[in-house]
């Protein structure tokens, strides 16, 4: 098994450093990412119109570098396409700045993704070895306690040696994985530093060099744009000058026009005199009169018209708010579509929780199981050892000191405590592991702890009787030392001492 698990952290050891290498590039990437201050300068550069027959031939300002990074190329290009559709225009500092600033955020994004990846490789690692020791340690955690205490295997010191051998190899892991992510955050902490400096550089030169230049070329573009506006007025208006006779023969025709349509109003004013002006006069007073007749038809029309109106106002309000309405019930129907999506995620996560609670409740009845089966196979043999000690001690009175003292022996060897302790050391870290589960996994854990502090209660209580049965023994030595004393007839006639 140890060979196992050393297998398996020199592999993940391995994959730890291919990672950390992977970084430590990506570092010198984003260290790289600007070039130092003075390898980028302004150059014009041609640029021939798409319609070289209409549109001539024009230069702009680009940038220019030598040995760049391909990041830092990528922002040349972009940079560069920018001044082009912005030719003639004033350039935007904030522009340039944020082009730059996506690709070293880019860059710089995917190396802080997985700069911690060799940490979690180590705590997979150990937790891999951990588990595999246990494995190796416990067996089938799920199998069936033996009933016979001689043929109960306990943890043996060699066994908790490689359980303790592989966390140890398994450590190893997370050792490394902390190295390398220690080193590649110091790697990234330099780099930034660099690429800092070199934009900063990058955006001082812009500023210095760039953008004036841009400003300048803007001003010139506009003296351009005063002079060809002044040359076409002078030539616009000689042109005016010089046409203006040409046009006054080109209206004689509408002139003409014009004259003989005055001559038909001259002859239809004519015409109306000799019809005569008070005929004229009565039918203006008829059709007035009719107006008049028609007037009060006309206001109730006005009146059914407003009403009309005001009722189109009061039906476009109401279609207003029925779209609401349904816009509303849009939006509820959409989230009432989404909730039974919801529902079955949570009853999927519920269904975890409750297989997960299931799964540790199983086993923490298994280990108070093995745990209660423990202390009572130890207190069964407290109960036979008493007894048979007792029995010894009634039956075999004048051998009892050579007795006491193998007896002595075979409890100091086999103290049975110290057995009861090492059964239980196992499970000293189980209180802090079971804090992480839920309010279910508290109160097994709490009746885990009531029934350990019964079984410590009941350790002192044996403990108490093992010193009340050994101050019975010193009594007993005391009494087999005063019977076995020669007497004053003895000492005196027979001279034992």
């Amino acid at each position: 098994m140890l060979l196992i698990e050393t297998l398996l952290i020199l592999a993940l050891v391995g994959w730890q450093a291919v990672v950390f290498w992977r970084n430590r590039y990506l570092a010198q990437r984003v260290g790289t990412t600007y070039p130092v201050a003075g390898a980028v300068a302004v150059q014009p550069i041609p640029f021939t119109a798409a319609n070289p027959e209409k549109d001539f031939a024009i230069q702009y300002d680009a940038l220019i570098t030598r040995d760049a990074s391909p990041e830092f190329g990528q922002i040349i290009v972009d940079t560069n396409e920018y001044l082009l559709n912005n030719r003639g225009a004033a350039a935007d500092f904030s522009i340039l700045k944020d082009i730059s600033e996506r690709h070293a955020e880019a860059l710089d994004e995917e190396i802080q993704a997985q700069i911690a990846t060799p940490l979690y490789l180590g705590l997979l690692g150990t937790f891999t070895g951990a588990i595999l020791g246990l494995v190796s340690l416990v067996g089938n955690p799920f199998a069936e306690v033996s009933e016979n205490p001689h043929t109960d295997a306990s943890f043996s010191n060699g066994d908790v040696q490689h359980f303790l051998g592989g966390v140890l190899i398994a450590m190893i892991g997370s050792l490394f994985g902390l190295a390398f992510t220690l080193a590649g955050n110091q790697l990234l902490k330099q780099a930034r530093a660099q690429r800092d400096r070199n934009k900063n550089a990058y955006y001082t030169f812009l500023q210095k060099a760039l953008l004036p230049k841009l400003n300048s070329d803007m001003q010139a573009g506009m003296s351009n744009l005063k002079s060809v506006l002044d040359s076409f007025n002078a030539e616009f208006f000689s042109q005016i000058q010089n046409d203006f006779f040409s046009k006054i023969h080109e209206f004689t025709p509408l002139i003409a026009s014009i004259t003989e349509n005055i001559s038909v109003q001259k002859r239809f004013l004519e015409q109306l005199e000799k019809i005569g002006y008070s005929e004229l006069a009565n039918a203006t007073v008829k059709v007035f009169d009719r107006v008049d007749e028609s007037a009060q038809t006309f206001e109730k029309f006005l009146g059914y018209q407003q009403a009309l109106n005001t009722t189109v106002t009061h039906s476009t309000e109401a279609a207003q708010t029925i779209g609401s309405l349904l816009n509303r019930l849009t939006a509820l129907e959409q989230g009432l579509a989404s909730v039974p999506q919801y529902l079955q995620q949570h009853d999927d996560a519920l269904r975890q929780q409750v297989a997960f609670f299931s799964q540790h409740g199983k086993l923490l009845a298994d280990i108070g199981a093995q745990i209660r089966q423990g202390v009572s196979e130890g207190v069964h043999r407290m109960d036979v050892e008493l007894d048979g000690r007792l029995r010894e001690l009634q039956q075999e009175a004048t051998e009892a000191h050579e007795q006491w003292q193998r007896h002595f022996r075979e409890l100091n060897s086999n103290n049975v405590y110290q057995k009861i302790t090492e059964y239980l050391n196992p499970f000293t870290q189980l209180p802090a592991q079971q804090r992480d589960l839920n309010a279910l996994q508290e109160r097994q854990a709490g009746l885990v702890a009531q029934a350990l502090q019964r079984l410590e209660v009941r350790i002192a209580a044996d403990a108490a009787l093992q010193r009340s049965l050994l101050e019975q023994v010193e009594r007993t030595n005391t009494v087999l030392e005063k019977v076995t004393q020669p007497n004053w007839f003895q000492r005196a006639i027979l001279g034992k001492k």
